[in-house]
């Protein structure tokens, strides 16, 4: 929220964050903007995103799994970004970034249905979509330039994240009994 005789953002509840998430997951653009110029949206964003990570390596019954997990995701989000923000263009400014990363993490609650089984395709497929909007939003980018740039970034970080976990990081979901 913003204190209208500062005019700085006081930081939101929890479930103010929560609710603006599923708003962004549903790709309410108006709380993507909001989302955006919130400088306090990146707290709860990162907490989300890291337990998106999280959940996705319980399976492997390996607590330093879960932990890579969380971590990895938080890296692989502003990674992520970092590609978008460079594929977007040099003349882009930090604002531009940071409002970037304050939705695509909080759109990290979606990660959150990994626990059912069978949704990866689905969740991946709708994270790309929010991203595209989001980078729509914050880069004025047509929806060609914008899926294109997306596209690319994410193909980038998923080869990135295939040598990692098939190479240094294969321990962490090796099949037990082999």
């Amino acid at each position: 929220m913003q204190n209208q005789n500062a005019g700085q953002f006081e930081p939101a509840s929890t479930l103010d964050y929560f609710k603006k998430a599923i708003e962004i997951v549903k790709l309410n653009q108006e709380t993507m903007a909001r989302v955006a110029s919130d400088p306090n949206a990146i707290r709860f964003g990162i907490a989300v995103t890291a337990i998106g990570g999280a959940l996705a390596f319980i399976p492997g019954n390996s607590l330093a799994g879960v932990l890579v997990g969380a971590l990895f995701s938080v890296l692989v989000l502003f990674l992520f970004a970092g590609f978008v923000h460079l594929l977007c263009g040099y003349s882009k400014g930090k604002e531009e970034f940071m409002g970037f990363v304050r939705i695509i993490a909080l759109s990290g609650i979606i990660d959150w249905m990994v626990i059912i089984p069978f949704t990866a395709l689905v969740v991946t497929v709708w994270s790309v979509v929010i991203s595209i909007v989001a980078a729509q939003k914050v880069y004025h980018l047509s929806g060609s330039k914008a899926t294109l740039v997306i596209v690319t970034s994410a193909l980038i970080l998923w080869m990135i994240s295939l040598v990692l976990f098939a190479g240094p990081l294969s321990f962490l979901h090796e099949v037990p009994g082999q």
